[in-house]
């Protein structure tokens, strides 16, 4: 091989690397940037990390999984989000002291937009570090035939107070019902749910996967669900002050908003295609769903929740 050929093949593989090059320095920036932001607040006292969470671990995760994730049209998500809209995303799960290998939550693309989204596990692990929680949140289910003493609190949430259940009603495996409990401050605080509120927030989220196993695991998926209900309004009733709270409840108000544009966004592209090819016989759907992200069926734990996820 003469030397012109071989500067050609040296030259075709800088061209072939720069990109992978380039990639590289865009993650060591953001990641960067995230550390930093975290370790500030950390020495300014309004955050503290749990004792065992590794941030640099569970950003070296994150990366490998956003790399991976797509939008609804198959494009990657390094390649049509805003790198601002990246750094938020992973600041988010920081400051929520989350992992997503540990399934705490997923990368959902909204646009132009990547937005972390908590999921089931990583709620309760944001609610066992809120200030005042003295216990993890319980799901426990009601069958049929048994007693169920309730109350209200000071805020107007219902209370168990008791409950007294059978092994034959627990044998008959007829479940009415759930409800979560935790204590707070000392006081407890429960979340009740009947099986048909249940099974109303389950079809929230009707994907064949949900569907399946809502059957298969009933009970497990309704102690979810309370459970779910519960941390949401622990939460949502904290301290302003407290950061945890605060960047959980703007995550969540986040994804609100961009489900609600997305919903309006299709509705306004399914009418104007209905207007403009009126009686055709082609029949337009409107769904009811925010833009997908990443090819959630092959996650084994859970899909993305709306409001209630199960």
């Amino acid at each position: 091989m003469n030397s012109s050929n071989q500067k050609t093949d040296q030259k075709q593989n800088e061209l072939q690397k720069r990109p992978q090059r380039k990639l590289i320095e865009w993650e060591k920036n953001v990641s960067d940037n995230v550390q930093n932001r975290v370790n500030e607040l950390v020495i300014e006292g309004r955050l503290n990390l749990p004792k065992n969470y590794s941030l640099g671990n569970a950003i070296a995760s994150a990366w490998l999984i956003i790399q991976n994730t797509k939008d609804s049209n198959k494009q990657p998500a390094l390649k049509v989000c805003t790198k601002e809209s990246v750094a938020n995303a992973l600041l988010d799960m920081a400051v929520l002291g989350l992992n997503p290998a540990k399934k705490h939550g997923y990368f959902i693309v909204y646009g132009d937009q990547l937005s972390w989204f908590t999921s089931y596990f990583g709620k309760c692990a944001v609610v066992k570090r809120l200030n005042g929680i003295d216990t993890e949140p319980i799901g426990t289910l009601i069958y049929e035939g048994d007693e169920l003493e309730l109350s209200y609190t000071e805020l107007g949430e219902e209370l168990v107070i008791n409950h007294i259940t059978s092994w034959k009603n627990k044998l008959s495996g007829k479940i009415v019902g759930a409800y979560a409990s935790v204590l707070q401050n000392g006081k407890k605080r429960s979340a009740v749910m009947t099986m048909d509120e249940i099974r109303e927030a389950w079809t929230k989220n009707p994907s064949p996967k949900n569907t399946r196993d809502h059957t298969t695991f009933t009970g497990e998926f309704a102690k979810r669900t309370v459970i779910n209900r519960l941390t949401k309004m622990i939460i949502q009733t904290s301290n302003d002050d407290d950061l945890l709270a605060e960047t959980y409840i703007a995550n969540e108000d986040k994804h609100y908003d961009f489900e609600v544009k997305a919903i309006e966004t299709t509705e306004e592209r399914a009418k104007l295609e209905i207007a403009t090819s009126a009686n055709t016989g082609e029949v337009i759907d409107i769904p009811k769903t925010p833009i997908a992200v990443q090819d959630l069926d092959d996650i084994p734990e859970e899909e993305p929740e709306s409001d209630d996820p199960f």
